[in-house]
């Protein structure tokens, strides 16, 4: 079974997203920040073809993106997606990679969740991305069920899943939120001019 970069365990989404907004209403100046009702999340989960995980459900009743004008930068190098977003950055990934798929070969169709795809695949459902980054859900069935990957534009999905929910995610970046302490990958937060910074430690 494939291991996740960090060891954070599952939790609540709803709890640790009550931390992340606590913080974010403190202190940043007037964030936006609205949930998708069910019929919004059906559609699009209908819309992708694959049975969400529960978590990612949530997450999106909690927040439906951010409107652009907000630039609220939840994560270091990730845009947090709308349902709508996820959903059309979903169909272009499959799009562009299916074309390598048929001169490389399909991927394993018996690959448990969290294994190497080493390409787009249906299941993965981004919920952040930017720049041909994205943050996905894994729903392939095994024990990593509904881990989060980053997949990149280069390297596909081959480092590995980070987190092994999008709970244990969201507790990282609340303790990270709260405490100053680093988030993936040594980002640091800070507040300038009212709004939410990440700096490197590189």
């Amino acid at each position: 079974m494939s291991s996740t970069m960090y060891s954070t365990p599952s939790g609540s989404v709803t709890e640790q997203w009550e931390r992340i907004a606590r913080w974010l209403l403190t202190n940043l100046e007037s964030p936006s920040i609205a949930g998708a009702d069910a019929a919004e999340i059906d559609s699009a989960q209908q819309a992708t073809g694959v049975s969400w995980p529960a978590e990612l459900t949530t997450l999106f009743e909690h927040l439906n993106g951010f409107p652009p004008a907000a630039h609220v930068a939840l994560l270091p190098m990730h845009e947090m997606f709308s349902l709508d977003r996820a959903v059309e950055e979903r169909a272009m990934e499959l799009d562009i990679w299916g074309e390598f798929d048929e001169e490389m070969g399909a991927p394993d169709p018996d690959a448990a969740a969290g294994d190497t795809a080493g390409t787009y695949i249906p299941a993965f459902v981004p919920f952040a991305g930017a720049d041909g980054y994205l943050l996905v859900v894994d729903a392939r069935p095994g024990p990593l069920h509904g881990c989060v990957t980053e997949f990149e534009k280069v390297d596909t999905d081959s480092a590995g899943p980070r987190w092994v929910s999008i709970s244990a995610m969201l507790t990282d970046l609340a303790d990270s939120l709260e405490t100053g302490a680093e988030f993936d990958m040594g980002w640091t937060p800070v507040v300038a001019d009212g709004r939410l910074e990440w700096r490197s430690r590189t």
